[in-house]
């Protein structure tokens, strides 16, 4: 049945899975200033504020580019950012996440960059990409640290995401990014989720143009890297580029 769904509107499913991590991630951080878990005041709550104006805003975002498809780019929504101060938004929106799984992120940047921090690219869909491979980590972390962090690699900007989690066995990273991909029950800590996530973080990758890659031990952790390659005075796509769209997109894996 949920092939069937994918099938007949990719998007609509990928949509509803992401939209239901943003509402579950709130409904967790709001959990936290209930019990108090950071205090009374305001200014020890603050960060869990920010981290639900983060996640309202990223829903609100989902829902008006509900129209744009993750497998493809759309040129309407293609902007230029600072991917530092994006992906420093995305780590004290996903903090209180990991600490409601007693987990640590840390988020980590290069002290220089050759060209910049720049992006350009479709910043609603690379948002979907970096949340749901943290989510991802956080998800399958029993115990111990995720990090999240932007590196300058020669000419290119490099994120990784890295945990200290279950791993994955060498025969199944070929597997992992299918849709409704999902580890074996008795790995994880919670079965909940529609299998998604690393497709639609692919596929918003391959609609990039991006490198996409994965290193993984079993029992000590896994690490996805992506490679965002300096383009014409930007990293990701240069002006006037974009990808051609993927036919297989909506059946494909790797």
């Amino acid at each position: 049945m949920q092939t069937e769904s994918l099938a007949r509107d990719p998007n609509l499913s990928a949509l509803l899975h992401d939209i239901h991590n943003v509402f579950k991630g709130t409904s967790i951080i709001l959990d936290q200033l209930i019990d108090g878990l950071y205090g009374g005041s305001l200014d020890e709550i603050r960060p869990l504020l920010i981290a639900i104006l983060e996640r309202n805003n990223r829903g609100a975002n989902l829902i008006e580019a509900k129209s744009t498809a993750f497998y493809e780019i759309n040129s309407s929504m293609v902007t230029q950012f600072d991917m530092l101060v994006f992906l420093k938004k995305m780590s004290i929106e996903f903090c209180p996440i990991a600490q409601s799984q007693s987990l640590k992120l840390h988020y980590e940047a290069s002290s220089s960059y050759k060209h910049g921090t720049q992006v350009r690219g479709d910043m609603v869909n690379i948002s979907r990409m970096i949340s749901n491979l943290l989510q991802n980590a956080i998800k399958y972390t029993n115990r111990g640290e995720v990090f999240l962090r932007l590196l300058a690699q020669g000419d290119d900007l490099l994120i990784e995401i890295e945990d200290t989690g279950i791993g994955i066995a060498a025969e199944q990273i070929s597997t992992i990014f299918l849709p409704f991909w999902r580890a074996r029950e008795n790995e994880v800590r919670n079965q909940s989720g529609m299998g998604l996530g690393l497709y639609i973080a692919l596929m918003v990758a391959h609609a990039h143009g991006l490198k996409m890659k994965v290193n993984s031990i079993v029992g000590q952790g896994t690490k996805f890297s992506i490679v965002f390659p300096y383009n014409n005075g930007v990293y990701g796509l240069g002006d006037g580029k974009i990808c051609p769209k993927i036919p297989e997109a909506r059946r494909c894996a790797i």
